[in-house]
């Protein structure tokens, strides 16, 4: 399995998270979010908004989901976004007690 956190503008936020659904992906969590990249940063004290969509994903689907996020957030200038992906080890869903990806 492998968690994808999104960081892409606002506006992109529905179109990005239907195209994630649209690959089978079960739920998201949504969060706003404040920061500055690394090259030309804002002013000291200024950040941008963003949105950040995290998502759990199984590992076959995760070429499919960094495309249609490519696809549906990229605009082609500075500040589109970043996607980060991490190896998640195991999973638990509190209420059924399943595990691993039968959670997701």
């Amino acid at each position: 399995m492998k968690k994808i956190e999104v960081i892409v503008r606002p506006e992109f936020k529905d179109k990005t998270v239907s195209a994630i659904k649209k690959i089978g992906v079960g739920g998201v969590t949504i969060c706003h979010v404040q920061g500055q990249g690394s090259a030309n940063p804002p002013l000291v004290g200024q950040y941008f908004s963003k949105d950040m969509i995290i998502c759990v994903v199984e590992d076959p689907k995760l070429d499919d989901v960094l495309n249609a996020v490519a696809n549906v957030a990229c605009t082609g200038t500075k500040g589109d976004g970043k996607v980060f992906v991490t190896s998640v080890e195991d999973a638990l869903d509190i209420c059924t007690k399943k595990r691993g990806t039968t959670s997701i």
